[in-house]
C-alpha cells in the first residue's frame, strides 16, 4: 500500500479518528491556527502514539487564507519528496479544487476531504462489526466496477490484505463473505464469485 500522507486543517475540522490512522505506512500533518493555544489531549494522545510519523504545524500568523497557504506549501513539498505517496487534504474549503487538479494529472494522487471519516481507507479501517465490514466491502466494491474478484480465494485474500490490512483472521474475514451473501451483495457458487444488483446502488 502507498504512504498514506494526511494534511488536517485543525481550525476548521476537528477529527476525532486520528487513532484510527495509526496505519503501517502513515504521515499525519496538522495545522493548528494563530489563535489555538490550547488541544485536546485525546489529540495530543493520538499524535504522540504516532511517533515520528506525525507533525504539528504552527501557523504563527494570522491572515486571510494564512492556514491553507500553509497546506499547499506543505503539500507540494511533500509531492516532491514522497512522490509514491496519495495525499489526503482535511478540510472545508474548497480552495484547494484547482491545486489538487494539478496535482493530479497525469495521475491521481491527491484528494479533498471534508472529515477524515469520509476517507475510504479509514471507514474500513474503522469498522469493528460484520454488518459495518461489509458496508466498507459494499463501497470498496462500488469504487471497482471492474476487475473485481472473481473466486472465493481471491476475494479473501484481496479482503485480508489490500481492504482490511491483514487485520482479520480468516474467520472474520468468513464472516464479512457470509454477511455480503445475505445482504445480497455477492453470492458464491462453489468457488466462484457472482456480483448481484445490490451492487449498483448505495449501501
Amino acid at each position: 500500500m502507498k504512504t498514506q500522507v494526511f494534511l488536517i486543517d485543525y481550525e476548521n475540522v476537528q477529527p476525532d479518528v486520528l487513532p484510527a490512522l495509526a496505519l503501517e505506512d502513515v504521515k499525519v500533518l496538522v495545522f493548528v491556527g494563530p489563535q489555538q493555544a490550547k488541544l485536546p489531549f485525546a489529540l495530543v494522545d493520538a499524535m504522540q502514539k504516532l511517533c515520528s510519523k506525525a507533525e504539528y504545524v504552527r501557523v504563527a500568523l494570522a491572515g486571510k487564507d494564512a492556514l491553507d497557504m500553509h497546506i499547499a506549501f506543505h503539500l507540494g513539498r511533500l509531492c516532491n519528496q514522497m512522490p509514491g505517496a496519495y495525499f489526503h487534504v482535511i478540510a472545508k474549503d474548497r480552495d484547494y479544487d484547482p491545486l489538487l487538479a494539478h496535482i493530479n494529472e497525469p495521475c491521481k494522487r491527491a484528494e479533498k476531504w471534508s472529515a477524515l471519516s469520509d476517507v475510504p481507507l479509514l471507514q474500513r479501517s474503522l469498522a469493528n462489526t460484520v454488518p459495518e465490514r461489509a458496508q466498507a466491502v459494499h463501497r470498496w466494491l462500488l469504487e471497482r466496477p471492474k476487475n473485481r474478484p472473481a473466486t472465493l480465494k481471491t476475494l479473501s485474500n484481496t479482503l485480508m490484505k489490500a481492504v482490511f490490512l491483514e487485520r482479520l483472521n480468516d474467520a472474520e474475514i468468513a464472516a464479512v463473505v457470509s454477511e455480503l451473501q445475505r445482504i445480497e451483495v455477492l453470492l458464491v457458487e462453489g468457488q466462484k464469485v457472482r456480483y448481484l444488483v445490490a451492487l449498483e446502488g448505495a449501501p
